[in-house]
């Protein structure tokens, strides 16, 4: 079968010709119909820091964002999935016995094994999914949207953490998670949403996507007034920008990676303005995946409009090329 693989531990990627992976006990494997590319898979083919902290072992098929059909199901255990079912993958793979995992705190399992980076992804013609991370698509959500139910199902916790309802939420980076935190705060009852962003294409995506106001950078009128402030974008530069846009005695959620560390004014931003710090590190297994899926299923959220292009699998290197150029929203790969 073709698939995306990373063959070494440098930039880039190869398009090979793999064996047709078998499901091993516990596990699905899936015709994948559909699959979509993340800023992490932008980090893993440049070669990041944070890529080679992540990646133990080559050669690896990438890509975490999928949608497939199951084909084969190898288990003796009672399951509600059948053959024919369309399911994503959680790429969070849990131990399930951890203290974390006990405490239904599974995204952030002590032990965790990452789809598409510690193991075979989904950037291929089929792939395989263990049992407890594979998550049923229910039938009314297009296909795009269920390649890409993991960036919405992170804006989902970024916006829950955040209390967005009834406030002013300016959100910084709108990349595909942070536009999906857009439309996910309007869902969500915020006041008013502010997107800034570099980029003016994102920008008119955000407006689509439900923002009042979008801006390259934040204005002055907005400096210490904005009651929640979500960092979406992992810009080392930009980070001092959000905290400076949070009102006193707001929140600030950090969603985004930085790709070098970022220094921070303690004293000026969270003792003086006594700001409340959250982060988010994926989504919460199952919580999120429920209510990700009520907001689609209600249309509360549309997908379709950040879904801006799609390629044929063997097209990968042009959909990378404008991933990386931000002119685009999410990108999806059809094998």
């Amino acid at each position: 079968m073709l698939a995306v693989v990373k063959t070494a531990k440098a930039p880039g990627v190869t398009l090979s010709q793999i064996p047709l992976p078998k499901a091993a006990k516990n596990e699905v494997l899936i015709k994948v119909k559909g699959a979509s590319i993340c800023g992490t898979d932008i980090s893993i083919y440049d070669w990041t820091p944070w890529a080679d902290g992540h990646i133990k072992n080559v050669p690896l098929v990438i890509g975490h964002e999928v949608v497939g059909e199951i084909i084969d199901i190898n288990t003796s255990e009672n399951t509600h999935l059948k053959k024919g079912d369309l399911v994503s993958s959680e790429t969070h793979i849990f131990d399930n016995t951890c203290y974390q995992c006990l405490i239904n705190n599974r995204h952030i399992c002590e032990h965790m094994e990452l789809f598409g980076i510690g193991r075979n992804g989904g950037f291929a013609e089929y792939a395989t999914i263990p049992l407890r991370t594979t998550w049923k698509n229910t039938a009314k959500i297009p296909i795009e949207a269920m390649s890409a139910q993991e960036p919405l199902g992170n804006a989902v916790h970024v916006c829950e953490k955040a209390n967005v309802a009834g406030k002013t939420v300016a959100v910084f980076g709108l990349g595909p998670v942070g536009l999906c935190a857009v439309a996910v705060a309007k869902a969500y009852g915020a006041k008013k949403v502010i997107g800034i962003n570099r980029g003016e294409y994102r920008r008119n995506l955000a407006i689509k996507m439900g923002a009042d106001e979008v801006y390259s950078e934040l204005p002055k009128e907005y400096i210490n007034k904005c009651e929640v402030v979500l960092e979406m974008s992992g810009n080392s530069e930009v980070i001092g920008q959000s905290l400076g846009a949070a009102r006193i005695a707001g929140t600030i959620v950090f969603f985004g990676i930085p790709k070098k560390e970022a220094v921070i004014d303690i004293g000026k931003y969270f003792i003086n303005k006594e700001l409340t710090a959250k982060s988010v590190f994926g989504r919460k297994i199952w919580q999120t995946w429920y209510q990700t899926s009520d907001l689609l299923d209600e249309g509360k959220v549309d997908l379709s409009k950040i879904v801006t292009h799609k390629f044929k699998l063997e097209e990968f290197e042009k959909a990378m090329e404008i991933m990386k150029s931000g002119e685009c929203g999410k990108i999806v790969l059809i094998p």
